[in-house]
């Protein structure tokens, strides 16, 4: 009778844990905002979303000459032409700013005529004659028609962590932080929230189920 009871129990508290990792996987959902279709009309159009982040899609450190390249490839569904900023912060071991160099497309996000521009609010590293921000104007391919490559061309840099941020014409960012060292080369890392989210609650059921067994053991 005991042992019965004990994996109805069991049972239950699983289908229990089970119904709030959906429930919250919804919830999660209907914040985030799906992909909808919209009517957005500009130079070298993509796919046409709205509510969809720009995403870093390559990134790269390299010196040459006795400088620093940064190299980072932006891509946003809409289109390249889409991205308004890229900023490339580099800070001490203790996360204080040393340099923020930017690209901007635009004086701002309502002007949609094209000024393209590099400042630096931060330092005096910035090379502006080796910078540059690339595109295919022609392109037909998704690659071609959504991404663009800005690299920040930059004197010697003594910096411990390098963060970057691509922010849209709708204000949606993307963020990323490294290690600084020359050589980096690979995809920014980025994490959706939602899988996080997936990953804990699996966490749970499973220390859940856990308890169970050893209640059960022990009685």
């Amino acid at each position: 009778m005991g042992q019965r009871r004990i994996g109805y129990v069991e049972r239950r508290l699983a289908a229990v844990a089970l119904l709030t990792t959906l429930s919250v996987l919804l919830v999660t959902g209907a914040a985030i905002d799906p992909p909808s279709a919209g009517n957005l009309d500009r130079e070298g159009g993509g796919v046409t979303v709205i509510n969809v982040p720009p995403q870093f899609s390559g990134f790269r450190i390299r010196t040459q000459d006795g400088l620093n390249y940064i190299d980072v490839v932006v891509s946003d569904y809409n289109s390249w032409s889409d991205i308004f900023r890229v900023e490339v912060a580099i800070e001490n071991d203790l996360q204080a700013p040393i340099a923020d160099v930017t690209f901007q497309q635009y004086p701002d996000n309502a002007t949609l005529q094209r000024q393209p521009q590099f400042t630096e609010p931060v330092g005096s590293f910035l090379v502006r004659s080796l910078s540059s921000a690339t595109y295919s104007a022609t392109g037909q391919s998704i690659p071609e028609r959504t991404e663009m490559r800005v690299t920040f061309v930059m004197s010697p840099v003594n910096g411990k962590w390098l963060s970057v941020t691509a922010t849209d014409l709708g204000g949606l960012t993307a963020f990323a932080q490294v290690e600084y060292s020359a050589g980096f080369l690979g995809r920014l890392p980025t994490v959706n929230s939602w899988i996080l989210v997936a990953v804990a609650l699996t966490f749970s059921v499973v220390l859940v189920a856990a308890r169970v067994r050893r209640d059960r053991i022990g009685g």
